[in-house]
């Protein structure tokens, strides 16, 4: 749970949320692409939400969004929003699989991140309505020494110390950098296990 900046000088904590209290979370994927950037790296793309939505106006987050009722599975939604967002064909996308469930309380969504792969580099295509710019995170800066960092994130009357990354000069903070935490944990895990 992220903690108030100055909780240190004496303030109180912000008030923690139990899931127990809420109606249940509404659904939602995600989708952690992986392709060959120009230099041959992989990369995985990146959205900054557009400033003018309701929710989440402004952040960094990774393609994706609300499941739907013409979605087959979680993993059609990921699809779905991915093509939406920034214009990947979901023909190209082949899903190696789905990382644990995160709970987004101030939004109260349960969000699926999937893996997947593309053979090229697809045709990044922002969707402006929603997506305000795209940046290409470079998979390496997931898995140097010190990638997560302590930052102080603002909002309307409140402030938080999280951890996060930065990923062309964003912030990526929230359930996105819990998706790519968890994304770094599995590809050191491989690495190791050889």
């Amino acid at each position: 749970m992220p903690r108030r900046a100055n909780e240190d000088d004496g303030e109180p904590r912000l008030p923690r949320l139990d899931r127990a209290t809420m109606p249940p979370a509404r659904t939602a994927s995600t989708l952690l692409l992986l392709y060959a950037g120009p230099d041959g790296e992989l990369q995985i793309p990146l959205t900054v939400r557009n400033a003018a939505l309701r929710a989440h106006a402004g952040e960094v987050s990774l393609p994706g969004g609300a499941a739907e009722e013409q979605d087959a599975s979680r993993e059609a939604t990921a699809l779905r929003e991915t093509h939406e967002e920034i214009g990947v064909d979901p023909a190209a996308v082949t899903v190696l699989g789905a990382l644990d469930d995160i709970w987004i309380p101030v939004s109260n969504f349960e969000l699926r991140p999937f893996v997947g792969a593309a053979e090229a580099r697809p045709l990044l295509e922002p969707q402006t309505d929603e997506v305000a710019l795209i940046v290409e995170l470079p998979v390496r800066d997931l898995l140097r020494e010190g990638a997560i960092g302590d930052e102080i994130v603002h909002g309307p009357g409140w402030t938080l110390r999280v951890g996060g990354y930065r990923a062309g000069g964003q912030l990526v903070w929230g359930a996105t950098a819990r998706a790519l935490a968890m994304l770094a944990t599995v590809l050191q895990q491989l690495a190791a296990d050889g």
